[in-house]
């Protein structure tokens, strides 16, 4: 986790989760929930939804602690990208009791909403004179690694007052013209920064912004499944999210308010659950939509995962009697073979090598729009610190820096490297990369997921093949992954094919009609036109290469990124 930013739960948590996952949820598949699966059949036509996705956004464009010049808004509007995600800070707006100071945040607000893009705006982070005894207390037990990290210290606490009632009427109870308590301070920061940057708020009058230019989607804190983003209980987080949700709609009622992106750590996996059973007790929850309108949840280096805890994330909300949005608005996996990775280290786990990176970002959000995700966002646009502390820069090197403990100057001697795009040399880490500020191989995947995966919704997904592989739990695994989606304001199907292991594979896939053409595009972007012979489209896929989950030389059959993912566009004249 970076100093000033997001960042995903631990190696070692992935590397855990993926064999908790692989060992519970495989029977599911032969569920009558997963009757896309098993047999390889397509699925019956369904009606679009009212509202076209997905929406696509990236981590980081900008920020109020890191701000973008010109050519950082240039490289983030050249992913096709719409919605820019970053982190509200509390703590860096209120220093001092009752005084906000919002000169950072009006500038990173102006410059995104100036350069056409949406904000997915995070509230987090509890000024240290707000926090409890008990995050303190916390805080002071945590390894000093771990005390490095800005967010995980003090400032992940719940704050003081937050169960105080909302309105100064004494309840939590909403109404025209009620004002908010001025002991609940989490409430009075929440409804002062929605009624400054909502549409129509005071940044927009003050700028002369017509209707519906403003910040409309407020995430309530991130990854609160994670000790070191939240030392607060689940019920004091149930309790945050109440208190902004009520907070923030009495400032704009048409506020879209998200759950915190989950961490999806395998030690809480019932994180969401957990936090809606305790609002069934509510009697005014459900009149508030369990006071969230959307969910948010994270997935890395795992590529199915992201249908997973989508998948789970949808079946949680049925189980309560809601249907909501849900946005994969962080994901992404860090690269091993390009500085700041370790370059030295082709085991290094839960990485990638750039092409794999690439392959990766098509497979996840391919795996998660099937499962029914509104939103995929890319985290991030450069490396920025990654999940190291502020401050850390080394020159390129192959391992020789690095003492016995991995550190350099006192400092990590590699870092992640998440972005599409690199460092430049003013960042704040990482600054000294030999093509700063040149794409990856990532760019162009992710630009052809925001060129050709547009306005589509699930069609079918099939598995052909024999078993060539085995993954965690034993489970046997057919050698091709294919998924297909419907894009009714073209008429196409948009197909996504790769080689789930090893070995390479050739798919045969039928063409919808006997002689028909189809535009094959590869993760760099380019694309080809292919004829259909005898009726088929015969494709070649590499097999899969990725093998930096378990360094240990377990599960050496098991491969967390499939082979090289190719998409097929072709008009459907049988829908």
């Amino acid at each position: 986790m970076q100093a000033i930013g997001l960042r995903p739960f631990s190696l070692f948590l992935t590397t855990c989760l993926i064999l908790l996952l692989l060992a519970i949820v495989r029977a599911d598949e032969r569920s009558d929930s997963y009757t896309l699966f098993f047999p390889f059949v397509p699925r019956a036509p369904q009606p679009p939804p009212p509202v076209t996705a997905p929406l696509y956004g990236v981590n980081f464009i900008t920020s109020a602690e890191q701000q973008a010049d010109a050519q950082q808004f240039q490289n983030g509007l050249a992913t096709g990208a719409a919605w820019d995600r970053w982190p509200l800070y509390w703590f860096h707006v209120e220093m001092s009791p009752g005084v906000y100071d919002w000169s950072t945040q009006d500038t990173a607000v102006l410059d995104d909403i100036n350069h056409g893009l949406r904000i997915n705006a995070i509230l987090l982070g509890t000024p240290g004179f707000y926090t409890t005894r008990l995050a303190q207390a916390n805080d002071a037990a945590r390894p000093e690694s771990l005390r490095n990290f800005r967010i995980s210290a003090i400032n992940s606490a719940t704050p003081q007052g937050v169960y105080a009632p909302i309105f100064t009427d004494g309840s939590d109870v909403p109404g025209p013209g009620k004002q908010i308590n001025p002991e609940n301070k989490w409430a009075g920061f929440v409804f002062t920064a929605v009624s400054r940057y909502k549409p129509g708020g005071v940044l927009a009058q003050q700028q002369g912004w017509g209707a519906g230019v403003g910040i409309t989607h407020w995430e309530v804190w991130n990854e609160p499944d994670l000790v070191w983003f939240w030392d607060g209980t689940l019920p004091d987080y149930a309790r945050l999210l109440k208190v902004a949700y009520l907070s923030a709609k009495q400032a704009d009622a048409n506020a879209q308010i998200l759950f915190a992106g989950m961490a999806n750590n395998f030690a809480y996996l019932s994180y969401y659950a957990d936090v809606l059973a305790i609002y069934d007790q509510d009697a005014m929850a459900a009149a508030h939509g369990y006071y969230h309108d959307i969910f948010a949840t994270h997935s890395y280096f795992y590529a199915w995962q992201s249908w997973y805890h989508v998948w789970r994330a949808e079946r949680t909300m049925r189980d309560h009697g809601l249907s909501k949005p849900i946005w994969l608005n962080e994901s992404g996996v860090a690269v091993w073979n390009d500085y700041p990775g370790p370059i030295w280290d082709a085991q290094s786990g839960a990485r990638a090598t750039q092409s794999e990176q690439a392959d990766y970002i098509i497979q996840s959000a391919l795996y998660a729009l099937f499962a029914g995700a509104d939103a995929i966002f890319h985290f991030q646009l450069y490396d920025g610190c990654g999940n190291q502390p502020a401050g850390t820069n080394f020159p390129p090197h192959n391992g020789e820096l690095c003492d016995e403990n991995g550190l350099w100057n006192g400092l990590p001697c590699a870092g992640d490297a998440n972005g599409l795009y690199r460092n430049p040399t003013d960042a704040t880490c990482f600054a000294q990369h030999p093509q700063p500020e040149t794409a990856r191989d990532s760019l162009a995947a992710y630009r052809v997921l925001t060129t050709y995966v547009t306005d589509v919704y699930p069609y079918w997904r099939q598995r052909p093949g024999s078993p060539k592989c085995m993954g965690p739990g034993n489970v046997a695994t057919p050698g091709q992954e294919w998924i297909a989606f419907y894009q009714p304001g073209s008429g196409r199907r948009v197909v996504g094919l790769w080689a789930l292991c090893a070995e390479s594979e050739t798919a045969v896939i039928p063409a919808t009609s006997p002689t028909g053409t189809a535009l094959l595009v590869a993760p760099t972007g380019s694309a080809q036109t292919i004829t259909a012979q005898n009726g088929v489209y015969t494709i070649y896929l590499p097999g899969a290469t990725n093998r930096n989950t378990f360094p240990d030389g377990t599960l050496t059959e098991f491969y967390p990124i499939g082979g090289r993912p190719f998409i097929l566009v072709e008009a459907d004249p049988n829908r």
